[in-house]
């Protein structure tokens, strides 16, 4: 019997495999698990935008978690529908690595290991991406010089070239830096050290840097047509004094909105990177989960793991928007205001 196929029902009954959705037994029941749950978070959703929708104080605090609510279920069935797909025929993206399961513990245990490293990484990234692309708006703004020109060219050609790239670039400079020095810049490979954390953290950041940088610039440079920043320049106020007042902090919402973004360029470029750089995270799991091996190992499919792991990338991305929406809602409270007000 080929081991990705699903064997002839008439055959004994207590054959695992002959149970519907693939349920693997008591220890772990797999994909009925992960179904089960994508439809309790989709009708939990539902029932929120029911009972709450006409209500609209009640609704306008709460009906953020009904949009989360089905973001997180339409991940879950997506995903559990891809990958149930891929363990019942041969022509997946499985390319003919043998299927595995784990057990409840370990399947948690896996994923909550990882999601820590990968929370690391991405903290880093978010702080060096953040701090480079809204420090090089802020200047390019407050500084109105025509040199600074190349900044926005040099952030256009980042924007533009692929992130494996850059970390085929970035692998390149670590060799140099081996052959100069004699010293492992960039750590032990496949273990978590800050040495690997810095690398991966750095590509992942330069991307969304780059995003930052370019939204952040149009945002402030909107804002200088503003009556209240024409009118503080025509009290005759420095301008480094109008940019901090009158633009920045007045724009810090909209600054907001693109750097929530930067987080969905970040989840997007972290199965990659970290497959790249070696780095034992969630996205590394997750390509060694779907069958996709380093050249001196075998790949295993493991499809219960897989689905939690995009279950627990999508949970970190969701769980970062609401956070940035809150802060957005509190950075200008008349967002709130809007969301409460009958259209």
């Amino acid at each position: 019997m080929h081991p990705l196929r699903v064997p002839d029902r008439r055959r004994n009954r207590s054959d695992v495999r002959a149970i519907p959705f693939g349920c693997r037994g008591v220890q772990n029941c797999g994909e009925v698990l992960w179904y089960n749950l994508s439809l309790i978070v989709l009708i939990a959703s539902l029932g929120i935008v029911l009972v709450f929708a006409y209500f609209p104080r009640i609704w306008a605090r709460v009906g953020f978690l009904s949009i989360l609510g089905f973001k997180m279920g339409g991940v879950l069935m997506a995903t559990w529908l891809v990958v149930t797909y891929a363990e019942r025929t041969s022509t997946g993206f499985l390319s003919g690595a043998s299927a595995q399961t784990l057990n409840a513990s370990a399947l948690a245990s896996t994923i909550l290991t990882a999601a820590e490293r990968s929370l690391a990484v991405m903290l880093a990234g978010t702080v060096v991406g953040t701090a480079i692309g809204l420090g090089a708006a802020y200047i390019t703004v407050s500084q109105k010089r025509r040199s600074l020109v190349a900044v926005g060219f040099a952030a256009a050609v980042i924007w533009v070239f692929p992130t494996f790239l850059t970390a085929v670039l970035v692998q390149e400079l670590q060799a140099q830096l081996f052959n100069i020095t004699g010293f492992a810049v960039g750590g032990s490979y496949g273990s978590v050290d800050p040495a690997q954390a810095f690398w991966a953290a750095l590509v992942l950041s330069i991307r969304p840097a780059a995003y930052v940088y370019r939204r952040a610039r149009l945002t402030l440079q909107d804002a200088q047509g503003e009556d209240h920043v024409r009118t503080a320049k025509a009290k005759g106020l420095p301008w480094r004094q109008v940019v901090n007042r009158h633009i920045v902090r007045p724009a810090a919402p909209s600054l907001t909105a693109g750097w929530i973004a930067s987080f969905r360029l970040m989840i997007g470029s972290l199965p990659l990177v970290e497959f790249f750089f070696a780095y034992p995270g969630l996205g590394m799991q997750l390509v060694l989960a779907i069958g996709i091996a380093y050249p001196d190992q075998a790949g295993h499919f493991q499809p219960d793991l897989a689905i939690g792991l995009v279950a627990a990338m999508a949970a970190i991305l969701l769980t970062l928007e609401a956070l940035a929406k809150l802060l957005q809602q509190w950075l200008d409270p008349r967002l709130n205001e809007l969301r409460i007000s009958p259209a």
